[in-house]
């Protein structure tokens, strides 16, 4: 894989994207299962750690009530503006900081919180050992960690027909690139990264949910339009824009119209 090819969301068209569409129709049904399975979260104080535009901070803010506090940090500056404009209005000073900084330099004082969540962003950090130790740092005695990863695009059905799809068309580096938040998160090595850090009581399951598109293979194509390579697919020459779409409708899995497969992760739980 090239060293120029980079996954990121620095581009604001693409952060909004990703609220748009990818929030409300992928993460925000995990962020509900995350929140339902972890209670209570009332009057603790929580980082919401690459916490994106919001789809962990909204819900965890209307649980840790006026006695807890969510601080929702990330180092993607255009992200983090569109999180922090969802809350301008509401008057929740108090129970909310928004934080531009690094996970491997959180500008927290240590033992601060009682529980650090980071969905889908751990493995995108340059240095993990060193934002695995942060997260030790700021974490309370017995402090709660709860970080999510995806599996393989093997295993997540939509992202592995996409990848299969850009090699087909001669474009392995976007699909080398969209393959990046997937396949390069292993559990053992996920689970060693924070064993290092100095958690003891270390938990790693499986998590699988079907992914629901109601608009069909229309909405599927918005869908992978909306991840963080949509400008590079768009920026594709018409040919192979049109191919990418006629061989993604044609081996894309659907169940009954609207159910797209499974997506998988690994959920990892931690003490300190």
């Amino acid at each position: 894989m090239s060293e120029d090819i980079k996954f990121d969301f620095a581009d604001d068209s693409i952060a909004q994207a990703y609220d748009d569409v990818l929030v409300p129709l992928l993460f925000d049904p995990w962020t509900t299962k995350l929140i339902h399975e972890n209670e209570p979260w009332s009057s603790r104080y929580v980082l919401d750690l690459a916490c994106g535009t919001g789809a962990v901070t909204k819900q965890l803010l209307n649980q840790v009530t006026c006695t807890g506090k969510v601080f929702a940090l990330d180092l993607n500056e255009e992200m983090l503006a569109i999180n922090k404009a969802k809350f301008e209005e509401l008057g929740c000073d108090d129970v909310i900081e928004f934080i531009h900084a690094s996970a491997e330099a959180i500008p927290i004082e240590n033992n601060t919180l009682d529980i650090v969540v980071c969905q889908q962003g751990f493995q995108f950090f340059p240095d993990k050992l060193k934002a695995a130790e942060e997260i030790y740092r700021v974490l309370n005695k017995d402090g709660k960690l709860i970080i999510s990863t995806w599996l393989p695009v093997s295993e997540c059905e939509i992202f592995g027909t996409l990848c299969e799809t850009l090699e087909t068309i001669e474009e392995e580096e976007l699909s080398q690139l969209i393959r990046l938040p997937f396949d390069y998160m292993p559990k053992e090595e996920l689970k060693q990264i924070f064993t290092k850090a100095g958690f003891n009581i270390i938990e790693i399951e499986k998590q699988k949910m079907d992914l629901y598109l109601q608009g069909g293979v229309e909405e599927a194509i918005a869908f992978i339009h909306s991840t963080p390579i949509g400008l590079k697919i768009k920026g594709l020459p018409k040919e192979k824009q049109e191919a990418l779409k006629r061989i993604f409708k044609e081996n894309v899995k659907i169940i009954n119209g609207t159910n797209f497969g499974k997506m998988v992760t690994y959920v990892l739980k931690a003490r300190k």
